[in-house]
This record gives C-alpha cells, structure tokens and sequence, in this order.
C-alpha cells in the first residue's frame, strides 16, 4: 500500500518533467544557415528508406510523437530556423497554415552543419529546371548511385542526351535530391543526379552542359580523356573531364603569377598535380 501511495504521489512530478522536456515554443527558435528558404521533401528509394529510420525523424513542434514520412512529400515548407536541447538537435519547418514541425539531426546519416539529404530548396530545383528542353553530356553511366536507367545498354559516357524533366528523388546519404529525367534520341530514358554547384572539390560532375569532346582539342587529347587520363600539357578544363575534381586544391600566389596544386587521394594516397598558368606541368603519383 505504501508503495502505491508513493506511486501516487510521485506521477504528477513525473508527468510535469515529461511534459516540460516535450515543450518548445517558437521564441526559444534559434537562426540557422537555411532560415526562409522554401523547401520540399523528396521521394525515397525504397531500399534507403528501409536503411534508415525516416519515420522517427518528422514530429510537431511541441511533441515527441513522430509523424510518418510520407505525409510530408509532395507539400512546400519553409525553414524557420532550428533549436537545440541537452544533445538534441532539430531543423524547425513551418507549412502553408503557419503550423511548425521539427526534423531530428539526431539521425547520424548527416551532422548539424548541413541539410538532411532528403530536403529539396526549392531555389536549386528552379535552377534544375532550366536544364529541360536543353542537351546534356553524360559522364559515368556505371555509377549507380548517381545514374539509373532500365536500359543500362543505350547509354555510354560522354553521350548527348535531351533532359525532359526533373524530379525530387533521394537514394543517397550525399548528393542533390534532384535528378534530370534525360532521354536518348532513340527513345531510351533515364535519370541522372543534379551537379552540385559552385564546389571544386569532393564532388563528381554527373553530366556536362557543353560538349566535353570538342573536335579541336586534337584526336591526342581527346583519347586521353576518353581512357580517363590527365596528362602533361592538358588545360584544368581537360583534366577535370578526364579525372574528375580534385579532393583537395592549394593555390600559391607569386609574382610570377598563381599557380594551383591538385590532390587526389586514392587508396589512401594522395596524387599530386601541378598547373602553372592552367597547364598540368607535374604530376607525382
């Protein structure tokens, strides 16, 4: 008896602390990189979507009960900012009707510097959308992270492709949510990741806006970007086509002028590349 009666009396302080621990209110909303921008919730892959638990992720802002990922596709979110409490970490959005949800970071698919992968802004998808209508070169077509096709044989890279359309579409921990529906002249259609813009390292050109085999390079050069090889002699525009961006750049600057020093690591060493005056001049691997 004495037992329940302790019981008893302890509940209401065991209901207040829960219920202050679940309490947020819009003042104690802090700034963020992202406040303002419209943003959208993209389709998942359904392989990713199971790799991951999406569905504890969304909850209201005054709430710890979660709210399942689907209901938040296909609808337009503004960011508000974000809020933080002991070692949780929340991206506040609020809707059309000026409700307020919060997205967890305490998933460890990404940190607290960046966006979830799975948020589209719509500012990058009205930039996607300038692509449609318009011919893409395709890069690496056996990249399945970042390319997907049902016909895997009529596509190769460096192929020109028309782009038809853009879709909101997550499969990775990295990269855009947005790809480029891309069709061949024949028929055939795929998708491919939107480029990250504006980044000169660490990441991957999935396609190229002008044609990356332009007739007056010279058959040489050509043929060595098409084998994958960066060579003495070939300009940073060459090289980038031909191997990618660099994981690191220094740049050195002289009376003489600037030079760039381009790193690449590959199994756990780093390849040296030297450009004077946008030419490669060295390279230690």
């Amino acid at each position: 008896m004495q037992r329940i009666k302790f019981f008893y009396s302890i509940f209401p302080l065991i209901l207040f602390i829960n219920c202050f621990g679940l309490k947020v209110q819009k003042n104690d909303i802090i700034s963020n990189d992202w406040k303002g921008k419209s943003i959208q919730i993209a389709n998942l892959e359904d392989f990713y979507k199971r790799k991951h638990r999406f569905n504890k992720v969304f909850s209201k802002l005054s709430s710890k009960r979660f709210i399942p990922y689907y209901r938040f596709i296909d609808k337009t979110y503004n960011i508000a900012g974000s809020f933080n409490q002991g070692d949780e970490s929340y991206i506040i959005i609020k809707d059309k009707n000026g409700k307020f949800f919060k997205i967890s970071q305490k998933n460890k698919i990404y940190n607290n510097d960046t966006v979830p992968s799975f948020i589209v802004f719509e500012e990058t998808f009205e930039n996607a959308k300038q692509l449609i209508d318009t011919k893409i070169w395709l890069n690496n077509v056996w990249d399945e992270e970042n390319f997907i096709s049902k016909f895997p044989n009529a596509f190769h890279p460096f192929q020109s492709v028309e782009v038809k359309d853009v879709i909101c579409f997550q499969n990775s921990d990295n990269g855009h949510p947005i790809w480029l529906k891309v069709i061949t002249e024949k028929g055939e259609d795929a998708i491919v990741r939107y480029n990250q813009q504006g980044v000169r390292v660490g990441i991957k050109d999935h396609y190229f806006t002008s044609d990356p085999l332009p007739f007056e390079w010279g058959t040489e050069i050509l043929q060595k970007i098409i084998n994958r090889k960066a060579d003495i002699g070939m300009s940073s525009k060459q090289v980038l086509i031909a191997i990618g961006y660099p994981d690191e750049i220094n740049i050195t600057s002289s009376r003489h002028g600037v030079s760039e020093q381009w790193i690449y690591l590959l199994l756990n060493k780093k390849n040296y590349y030297q450009f004077e005056y946008d030419k490669l001049v060295y390279i230690n691997n």
